[in-house]
């Protein structure tokens, strides 16, 4: 066998393993090793720059709205735990002790009594005639007593009934700032980007309103009719 013969039976036998890959792999990868498919795309386009009026608008209307300051407050008066009133509470149940526990007693007690008397005497001389003898009596008594417990000066344990109210506060607290700020994010993806799928749009629409009416809630409708009254809404 001549050499080009030799060379020319070897290929045969080689090509059809590399058929066979490529029908059992798919093509032959590319040149440079590089795997098949559509080339990676760029990053995706930057959302337009807000526009400065809208946030010049939202920045007014927060600044004219209640500070989340004036919503606690109003939040801890409507509930009655404003530091003020814990002061007063907690002032009145140390000196509670020397208020005394008064007692007060009323009994009334009525009687009466009937007598008739007839005797032969009595008769002889005035025969048209009777002893009659009618007894009535009326008493009322009243009865005041008083009682100190000057041990409850030392420690008095409605204290700690009214030491609890700080956690009250402080959980009412801290409630309204979450809510308070987290209907502010809203109010700016709304002004900033709104959605444009009608079905989202009344979505944040009723969320936004389910926030504002636990802030009313828990702050006795103070931060709407506050709105109303500073942005005109």
């Amino acid at each position: 066998m001549s050499r080009r013969a030799w060379v020319l039976s070897c290929a045969l036998c080689v090509l059809p393993g590399v058929a066979f890959a490529q029908a059992e792999g798919g093509a032959p990868p590319p040149e440079g090793g590089g795997q098949g498919g559509p080339p990676p795309q760029g990053p995706p386009p930057a959302p337009p720059p807000p526009n400065p009026k809208v946030i010049r608008k939202l920045r007014q209307r927060f600044e004219r709205e209640p500070t989340v300051s004036e919503v606690q407050r109003a939040a801890l008066r409507f509930f009655r735990v404003n530091p003020e009133r814990v002061e007063g509470y907690m002032a009145g149940a140390s000196w509670k002790a020397l208020m005394p526990d008064i007692e007060v007693n009323f009994n009334n007690e009525m009687a009466k009594n009937d007598r008739t008397l007839k005797d032969a005497i009595y008769l002889t001389r005035f025969p048209d005639g009777k002893e009659f003898e009618d007894t009535r009596r009326l008493s009322y008594v009243i009865g005041v007593r008083a009682h100190w417990a000057l041990d409850r000066l030392i420690f008095n344990a409605e204290t700690l009934d009214v030491t609890s109210l700080v956690g009250v506060q402080e959980g009412l607290l801290r409630e309204i700032t979450s809510l308070y700020f987290t209907r502010r994010r809203l109010l700016t993806a709304m002004a900033l980007n709104p959605p444009q799928d009608p079905g989202e749009q009344i979505t944040e629409s009723i969320r936004l309103d389910e926030i504002t009416a636990n802030l009313d809630a828990l702050s006795g409708g103070y931060l709407s009719r506050e709105v109303r009254k500073r942005v005109g809404e």
